[in-house]
């Protein structure tokens, strides 16, 4: 096949595993033809990551391997040139190698993609033993064996060692029990329960939990189920706890909604429901996973994301390095290619036999505890999204309230991403309350002192300066959702609250008045004030290009704005977004003052809310 060229919309079928096979190794092949005459790996461009430009290209060639290894493993490497692959493994392993990958030291990026190769000779070491001497063979050993004396991150690396003595164990080489034990310590002291984990003590909890922790737990119950019978069970089980939240995250058409760092590994999302077809996981049917994992990946087909070259680029939908952590190279986006595993799987698995089912009936919003959030299934707009109470964590990740902090995210608008503190038009205000001192440079939430989740409403408090307190209520309703802020302030401030973005059209400037429309994509956002004793004035923010993740032009915000004195101050909104046409309502929701409480009359109920310090 042709490599992906930008721009076009793709159409690729894949129904079969044939079609999924076919656009694996069209991948595969645009990448391959980059391989690096001074290393053994891949050089793809020339953005030069923490970690070097060597380690990068030994990134790019191993992250391929996720896609490789089933394919090998199932017997279809007919039209691949395994014994290349081999030989790269055989140089970068082989100390006395021009193209040696080198020693680890501590924190090293070299041991994340270590873990690939465990994981490799767990699945075809058969092929290993076919395309290595025994030579070649030591050196691969040894230099997997070092992973054991080098100290690691407190987080999801935790499963490298493991699925290293997995892939050791399981090929008949020496392997250290005691490793596995010692990490799997660690990880159990990240399980938060209900089938999460969180990324290490004080880290978030995002995609990270299905496209690594469950990702690697499945892959070890399946494949060490004789060795460590218990453990496996267990594993299995938490994932099956954990699907049934998971699959709130998907979207009809199969879009995911973006939510937190590492974005640009695209399909990645789907990993965990790959993994969940290889190992077997429980309340989860057959053509339920299957049509998770390919609806994602025809929402996937369909967007921009590889260059003229036919490469993933570092991006979401489309080239963007806005997105980027600092960990993320040239070929950082291949982790994608873990949704891939289902290559393994031969054709008579019921993956593969049994047909596509949509997703399960779900009730219109999910409580997801463990991540502060509640996902919001609005079929009246036909908007798939989710409220957020905002998480932060101990390192500061590049972009992060734009990532982590904002009230709402949405696989249909996605989110922007902030380009500078000052001026509102490079603020990322989508989805947001962002305040300043009248001088233009603005504060949103980043982290909250206070947060709570019930199935009605999330309700965090935060302090963008020390003499500001702000709490502040988002509550699904039938159409939308309400945005309740109680702000008690010492200083003069700047209001500015966003609802969702939408991409611009070519007719021009939108109305500040009405909703904002784009019939192009058949998108509409709208915020109306329904703040008790004040209004506030209504407004579009212009975003500039390549601010949406989703969407690459520029993207209008409909924001409401209003200059707060010293004092007490509630703002309220009613936001609702969607596709097809505004709907209207006869009667807007009503907030009312009742001495400590504020009264929220909405869908013919009657909601409390304290707004009292006791």
């Amino acid at each position: 096949m042709e490599p992906m060229k930008p721009g076009c919309r793709q159409t690729v079928k894949l129904e079969t595993k044939q079609d999924v096979q076919q656009w694996f190794e069209t991948l595969f092949s645009a990448v391959w033809r980059y391989r690096d005459s001074h290393s053994a790996g891949i050089s793809l461009g020339n953005i030069i990551p923490v970690y070097g430009r060597r380690t990068a290209a030994m990134e790019s060639f191993c992250r391929l391997l996720w896609g490789v290894f089933p394919v090998i493993a199932g017997k279809n490497d007919h039209s691949m040139n395994t014994s290349e692959v081999f030989r790269l493994i055989a140089q970068g392993t082989d100390p006395g190698h021009e193209h040696y990958w080198g020693d680890l030291v501590d924190f090293d990026q070299r041991c994340v993609e270590m873990a690939v190769l465990g994981v490799g000779l767990a699945l075809a070491g058969a092929s290993f033993n076919q395309y290595l001497s025994a030579q070649e063979t030591e050196n691969l050993v040894a230099w997997l064996h070092q992973l054991r004396r080098v100290e690691l991150p407190c987080n999801n690396w935790s499963f490298f060692p493991i699925m290293v003595e997995m892939g050791l164990c399981l090929s008949g080489h020496s392997w250290s029990r005691h490793i596995i034990d010692k990490y799997f310590a660690r990880i159990d002291d990240y399980y938060l329960g209900e089938g999460w984990y969180s990324d290490g003590r004080q880290r978030p909890r995002d995609y990270y939990n299905a496209m690594a922790f469950h990702y690697y737990g499945l892959l070890y119950s399946k494949l060490m189920a004789d060795q460590d019978p218990t453990r496996c069970q267990m594993l299995r089980e938490r994932a099956s706890i954990f699907a049934h939240d998971f699959l709130h995250m998907f979207a009809e058409n199969g879009a995911a909604i973006p939510f937190g760092r590492s974005l640009t590994y695209r399909f990645a999302q789907v990993a965990f429901w790959s993994a969940a077809a290889f190992a077997g996981i429980n309340g989860v049917p057959a053509g339920v996973i299957k049509g998770l994992v390919l609806r994602n990946f025809r929402w996937w087909v369909q967007q921009e994301m590889t260059d003229p070259r036919g490469t993933l680029t570092v991006g979401y939908s489309y080239a963007n390095a806005a997105i980027a952590e600092d960990y993320n190279a040239p070929g950082s986006p291949y982790w994608c290619c873990k949704a891939f595993l289902i290559l393994i799987l031969d054709e008579a698995h019921p993956f593969w036999e049994t047909p596509e089912q949509t997703l399960p009936v779900v009730s219109q919003v999910a409580r997801l505890a463990h991540t502060r959030q509640l996902v919001h299934h609005d079929r009246n707009n036909r908007h798939h999204y989710l409220l957020n109470a905002g998480q932060v964590a101990a390192k500061n990740y590049n972009n992060m309230e734009s990532k982590y902090g904002k009230f709402a995210y949405s696989s249909l608008f996605g989110f922007n991403l902030e380009k500078s503190r000052f001026g509102i038009e490079l603020n990322a205000c989508d989805s947001t309350l962002l305040l300043s001192e009248q001088d233009e440079y603005y504060r949103g939430r980043r982290a909250s002192c206070e947060s709570v989740t019930t199935q009605d409403y999330i309700f965090t408090r935060w302090s963008p300066w020390s003499d500001v307190d702000i709490k502040s209520w988002l509550m699904p309703l039938t159409l939308g959702h309400l945005s309740i802020h109680f702000i008690t302030t010492q200083r003069a401030l700047d209001s500015v609250e966003g609802g969702f973005p939408v991409p611009l059209s070519d007719a021009g400037l939108p109305d500040k008045m009405g909703p904002l429309v784009n019939r192009e994509f058949d998108l509409f956002s709208h915020i109306i004030d329904i703040s008790p004793g004040c209004t506030r004035d209504r407004d579009v923010v212009i975003s500039p290009p390549a601010s949406n993740i989703i969407y690459p032009g520029s993207s209008g915000v409909p924001v409401l704005r209003k200059a707060l004195n010293p004092g007490i101050h509630i703002l309220v909104a009613w936001v609702q977004a969607g596709q097809g046409n505004v709907h209207n309502i006869d009667e807007l929701p009503e907030v009312r003052i009742n001495q400590k409480k504020l009264l929220v009359f909405t869908d013919n109920a009657v909601h409390e809310l304290n707004i009292s310090d006791k």
